[in-house]
């Protein structure tokens, strides 16, 4: 009756050489394939419950987008939308899938990175997504699941405090991280191993602003594991805001080689974790969609958007360029008669597997808000995924809005109005009343 079922597919999503690289600057374009991008998808079935999970070897996936996916594949396929995550595992080598978002008054975070490769994501992801669930909804095995977690220190926070008291991108090595890896494993009737899920925080950046195609350090972490294990293997990145790779040349950005270097002390952090022994189990799978209300706080004075829009005229690229647009989005609103709003709001999807519960962020929050919430949850293997269902930018921690740096700019950018200064404890208790029901 318990009887759990796994499908599980991949498919290759590498764009053209030639595209333009998410990240850093618009400017950065692909000269070759180091390794294929993929999609990877996982569907549950358990009685009358269906849930599917898919990981995308891709930066981070505009909002509307994954909406739009996700509606195809329940209409499809009839695996209910409140039962899905589409996830991105935040690699920076991909093709830009976010940008501005078209919605007026929109957090779109496309501003100073370029515009949305529309042509990659009519004619290969979305057909490509459509097709790898197909497949993984046709070809189901009956699995059990075991759970094994361990430490790894290939991530490090990347908050550097620089000598004239600035937040930088770089390695702080006293600020905090999450070394939990957790790899997730399905195992069929004959005992061997299907697939395996593993779960880490840390940014995609290790190969920094180059011309390869690639899914940075995590790559190698998933081809080393699948050829160890014989199961498919994907990753889901978890709170990664202010986590980046632990390079050797001290900092979260380098170039292919420190990738592929990282990748390896990665993969063998998962290996050896996947070895441990673990009792199989067949979990009961439930999922479970709410809609979480993130408040405001009200608007910059009109001055300060005025001022701000002379201080950054004219700039187009990155940061500065997402300031301009910000500070001119508010001059706007308070000529346009904007009225002020109470909160945002996202639909979160938590999917349960037994001691194991995804929770989905369209955040890439920071380390501390994902420990917070697995220390406090009753279930015991809590795992907060960054970029699922959609793209809404940083969220960051209230000790680091005094401090500032790039995470919390382009978290104080996001909306018109800004988060409220607890923003993250109210994200975090809003969570913690949905695990309560799945």
């Amino acid at each position: 009756m318990n009887e759990l079922l796994l499908g599980v597919a991949r498919k290759v999503i590498t764009p053209e050489v030639g595209c333009a690289l998410m990240g850093y600057r618009p400017d950065i374009f692909s000269e070759s394939v180091n390794d294929d991008l993929t999609a990877t998808a996982f569907v549950f079935k358990q009685g009358d419950t269906s849930a599917l999970m898919i990981s995308l070897t891709l930066c981070s996936l505009r909002t509307d987008i994954a909406e739009k996916i996700l509606a195809n594949v329940e209409k499809e396929y009839g695996i209910p939308r409140a039962n899905s995550i589409i996830h991105t595992i935040h690699t920076h080598s991909g093709p830009r899938v976010n940008g501005p978002d078209p919605k007026p008054g929109s957090n779109g975070t496309g501003g100073g990175w370029g515009e949305l490769n529309v042509e990659y994501v009519e004619n290969i992801l979305i057909p490509s997504v459509m097709e790898v669930v197909k497949e993984a909804a046709a070809n189901p095995v009956s699995v059990q699941m075991k759970v094994s977690v361990g430490e790894s220190y290939v991530a490090i926070n990347r908050r550097e405090l620089n000598i004239e008291n600035k937040i930088v991108l770089g390695q702080n090595p006293w600020g905090p991280i999450d070394p939990k890896m957790t790899v997730i494993s399905f195992i069929n009737e004959e005992k061997k191993n299907v697939a395996n899920i593993i779960h880490y925080a840390a940014h995609g950046t290790g190969s920094g602003p180059n011309h390869e195609i690639t899914r940075d350090w995590a790559g190698v972490m998933i081809d080393v594991l699948e050829r160890a294990s014989g199961g498919i293997t994907a990753f889901f990145n978890g709170p990664e805001g202010d986590v980046g790779p632990r390079l050797s040349n001290g900092k979260t950005t380098g170039d292919l080689r420190y990738a592929l270097e990282l990748g390896g002390k990665a993969a063998q952090d998962a290996v050896r974790i996947y070895k441990q022994h673990s009792i199989c189990t067949t979990p009961i799978l439930s999922a479970s969609t709410e809609t979480i209300d993130v408040p405001l706080a009200h608007r910059i004075p009109k001055e300060e958007a005025e001022a701000g829009c002379e201080l950054y005229k004219g700039k187009t690229i990155n940061i500065a360029g997402r300031k301009a647009s910000y500070f001119n989005r508010v001059l706007r609103s308070y000529e346009d008669g904007y009225t002020e709003i109470d909160s945002v709001s996202f639909e979160q999807t938590i999917i349960r597997l037994g001691d194991v519960a995804f929770i989905s962020f369209p955040y890439e929050l920071f380390s501390e808000v994902g420990m917070r919430i697995a220390q406090a949850s009753d279930i015991p293997y809590t795992l907060s995924l960054s970029i699922s269902n959609g793209a809404k930018g940083y969220f960051v921690t209230e000790d680091a809005v005094p401090r500032g740096g790039y995470e919390v700019e382009m978290f104080q950018t996001a909306n018109l109005q800004p988060y409220v200064h607890d923003a993250d404890f109210r994200l975090m208790k809003s969570t913690l009343e949905h695990l309560k029901k799945v």
